[in-house]
C-alpha cells in the first residue's frame, strides 16, 4: 500500500512563519556582525587600492591636458602663419589670386553637378 505524504496545512505554515523566537533569529544576529566587519574591511581595502590609481589617473590626465594645449597652441601658430602667407600672396599677385579661386570654383561646380 502507497503511504499518503504528510501535507502541512495552511495554519501550521502561517504558524511557522509568523514564529520569529527561536535559534535563527539569535544565529543571524551573530552571523551580522561578521559580516558587516567583514564588508567594512573589504571597503577600506578596496579604498586603499583605488586612491594610488585614482592619483595616477589625475597625474595624467593633467599631463594629457597640457600637451593638448601646446599642440592647439602650435597649431593656431602655424595657421594664423599660413594665414599671412597667404594672403601676402594674393596682394602681390591678385589676378593669379582670381584665376585660382575661379578655376577651383568650376571644378568644385563640375564635381558637384555630377552627382
Amino acid at each position: 500500500m502507497a503511504q499518503k505524504p504528510t501535507v502541512k496545512t495552511d495554519r501550521d505554515v502561517n504558524a511557522a512563519a509568523n514564529d520569529t523566537s527561536g535559534p535563527y533569529e539569535e544565529q543571524a544576529a551573530r552571523l551580522g556582525e561578521p559580516g558587516a566587519a567583514l564588508a567594512r574591511g573589504t571597503l577600506d581595502a578596496a579604498r586603499e587600492y583605488a586612491a594610488p590609481l585614482k592619483e595616477a589617473g589625475q597625474d595624467y590626465g593633467k599631463r594629457l591636458y597640457k600637451v593638448g594645449e601646446q599642440r592647439a597652441q602650435e597649431a593656431a601658430f602655424y595657421a594664423e602663419l599660413g594665414y599671412e602667407e597667404t594672403r601676402d600672396l594674393v596682394r602681390g599677385y591678385p589676378i593669379h589670386a582670381l584665376g585660382i579661386a575661379a578655376g577651383i570654383g568650376v571644378l568644385l561646380g563640375l564635381l558637384m553637378a555630377r552627382r
